[in-house]
């Protein structure tokens, strides 16, 4: 009897083993079924094996080493995942870097043309001002030379003197776009001439009768005058009166009605002209340059200025 009971104890020792074993293993299979959706045929496998082992422990050793690999999948996947996200992130980051780069490379290259181009017409318009500037110097020294030579007989003060002439000095010089001549014969041609490059060193006068030129004046005072003004002349008349105190001599030509009545002042180019030995009521020969002339009026006839005189006699 001793004995018998003993193995009912044993028995029911060895049943109670394996309704613990149950217990843990199905308490196993349901937190794992839970956390990791184990399927029911996998975990009656794992039971079916932890039943032949006497102590359960098999069982707990496979289930340790699956649990393992599980993790280790799970891990696995967990990298992997991270791995893809990490480079999705790094994908997308280079494509906003990629696009930001684009976009600034775009806007450094609008900078940069637009920069190029207001460098260009800060270039632009500085140049046009110095040519603005070059040319109103040019015009100024131009009409500061051509005032001051065919009005007041001066300078010129912006020409380069380039040739002179073996006559007692002629010289010709050269502005921006015109020529003067000073004239400065022994006996003879003694003004200025202005005009352009072209200009010809003419020494000749214009030669003509006292009485032919009054006749002209007759007829037109203001176009015959344009017509001799600053020309060198030879005026052939009679001799009317002699100012050596101004050092000057007045011929003239006077008509009966005095219609076509002209006196004619001229000014000697030499102080020493000796013009006190000239008699007067004879007929003399002037050179000069005519400069000047006074509209005749009712009580007094027209006259003719005439500098730079020669006379013989």
């Amino acid at each position: 009897m001793f004995f018998k009971k003993k193995k009912n104890n044993e028995y029911d020792s060895y049943e109670d083993d394996i309704y613990e074993n149950e217990e843990t293993i199905d308490s196993y299979g349901e937190s794992d079924y839970n956390s990791n959706n184990y399927d029911e045929t996998e975990i009656d496998e794992v039971i079916e094996v932890d039943e032949t082992n006497e102590n359960g422990n098999n069982f707990l050793d496979e289930y340790q080493e699956y649990d393992d690999k599980d993790k280790e999948n799970s891990s696995y996947l967990s990298n992997s995942r991270d791995e893809i996200i990490v480079e999705d992130n790094l994908t997308d980051a280079n494509d906003e870097y990629s696009d930001e780069y684009d976009d600034f490379s775009m806007d450094d290259e609008d900078d940069a043309y637009y920069e190029k181009e207001r460098l260009n017409s800060n270039v632009f318009a500085r140049i046009i001002n110095i040519i603005f500037i070059i040319l109103l110097i040019s015009m100024t020294m131009i009409a500061v030379d051509v005032i001051s030579v065919a009005r007041y007989n001066n300078g010129p003060f912006f020409a380069i003197p380039l040739h002179t002439y073996k006559d007692g000095g002629t010289k010709e010089y050269y502005g921006i776009g015109y020529k003067v001549i000073k004239y400065n014969q022994v006996q003879g041609r003694r003004d200025k001439e202005i005009g352009f490059w072209n200009l010809k060193y003419n020494a000749d006068p214009v030669t003509i009768q006292s009485i032919d030129l009054a006749i002209e004046f007759q007829k037109d005072e203001e176009k015959t005058y344009r017509k001799y003004y600053k020309k060198f002349v030879r005026i052939i008349s009679t001799l009317e009166n002699v100012d050596t105190r101004n050092n000057k001599i007045t011929i003239s030509y006077v008509d009966e009605g005095k219609k076509y009545s002209l006196d004619i002042d001229c000014s000697m180019a030499s102080k020493n002209s000796n013009i006190s030995k000239l008699e007067k009521g004879k007929e003399i020969t002037i050179i000069g340059t005519v400069t000047k002339y006074d509209f005749k009026t009712k009580s007094k006839a027209g006259k003719l200025y005439i500098s730079d005189c020669f006379a013989e006699q």
